[in-house]
């Protein structure tokens, strides 16, 4: 799963790293995000596992994108392209998003297999609740399966099927089927930030920026806009280059904390727009140029993307998302 630019990692390295590492599917949620994947040259299979707009499907069809069908109108669409077209077509089993009813779903995946220009290459489905409940995982199992069933029963085969998200794949092996669809455990993070039974799990993003400036306050001052942060006595703070245009989001202040020389610091007041502040009266020397850690390790100290999630009340996918495109991306093999 490389959609949302790799998880905010950067969708073309994550799928070169993917790739390297034994993966043979890519999946995006939209036809931009498989083009993007083509004009870098990856040539393996491609899923958009979204909807394909009328507009995009040209394109799709020259960059040779399996695309995902649910519903008569997709499918009517994907027939008017005359070509040969590799379809997967997404089965309801109780996610209430995209997707055919089960029976729809049968109709549909047997209307691709007989028509000459379209393969249909895969049959799958979405679970609501992996990460949670485990037998509502398992009934939306069942249902497909028995859709599986009922479409192989009636002459269809040759495809893949697939369901297990990174929740289903660690805890429901049942579920992996032909094929599973690796989203955050791929980019080292636990899809639930309690699950300590993941020793090898290492996140691959480090996300860091720098102080850029130092100042010295009296009781009583304050910091930043809303005057959300009062010094009690003499304090220290630095400001840093990162705000929530950046992805730092704004909720982080109040709870949130970053790393300066190995040390754990509290935000200092509202997270600006380009900008940060940090009380690090209890860190000595700090100085403009230190590097500032907001996910990642530094000496003993650690902050994962779970950490920046629990402070700004969300969860980790949006905070790995969120990293905005003037983040600069560097990689190491």
């Amino acid at each position: 799963m490389v959609k949302a630019n790799g998880y905010g990692h950067g969708a073309v390295p994550a799928a070169r790293a993917a790739l390297a590492g034994g993966a043979t599917w890519l999946a995006v949620s939209s036809i931009p995000e498989g083009l993007e994947l083509r004009k870098a040259g990856i040539t393996e299979p491609i899923l958009n596992l979204g909807y394909t707009p009328p507009a995009a499907l040209s394109a799709a069809v020259a960059a040779k994108l399996a695309l995902t069908v649910y519903d008569r109108a997709g499918l009517a669409l994907l027939k008017t392209a005359a070509t040969e077209i590799a379809v997967h077509v997404k089965v309801d089993s109780g996610m209430h998003r995209l997707g055919a009813t089960p029976d729809e779903g049968i109709r549909l995946a047997t209307e691709v297999h007989a028509d000459p220009h379209l393969r249909l290459d895969g049959f799958w489905t979405h679970f609501a609740d992996a990460d949670h409940d485990l037998a509502f995982t398992a009934q939306q199992l069942r249902v497909f399966l028995d859709a599986r069933a009922a479409l192989i029963r009636g002459g269809v085969t040759g495809f893949i099927s697939h369901a297990a998200n990174s929740a289903a794949t660690l805890r429901l092996p049942e579920a992996r089927l032909d094929l599973v669809r690796a989203g955050l455990i791929l980019y080292g993070v636990r899809p639930v930030a309690n699950w300590r039974d993941l020793p090898t799990l290492r996140p691959a993003l480090t996300w860091q920026t720098i102080v850029t400036n130092v100042v010295s306050l009296t009781a009583g001052e304050t910091v930043g806009y809303g005057r959300r942060f009062t010094a009690k006595q003499p304090a220290r703070v630095a400001t840093i280059a990162a705000g929530y245009a950046d992805g730092l989001q704004w909720r982080a202040a109040e709870r949130g904390f970053a790393i300066v020389r190995g040390a754990r610091v509290p935000f200092a007041g509202s997270i600006s727009m380009d900008q940060a502040a940090l009380d690090v009266g209890a860190v000595p020397n700090v100085d403009v140029g230190d590097v500032v850690t907001l996910i990642g390790r530094d000496g003993d100290a650690a902050l994962g993307a779970d950490d920046l999630a629990d402070a700004a009340g969300t969860i980790s996918y949006e905070v790995l998302c969120g990293i905005s495109s003037r983040v600069p991306r560097r990689y190491a093999s």
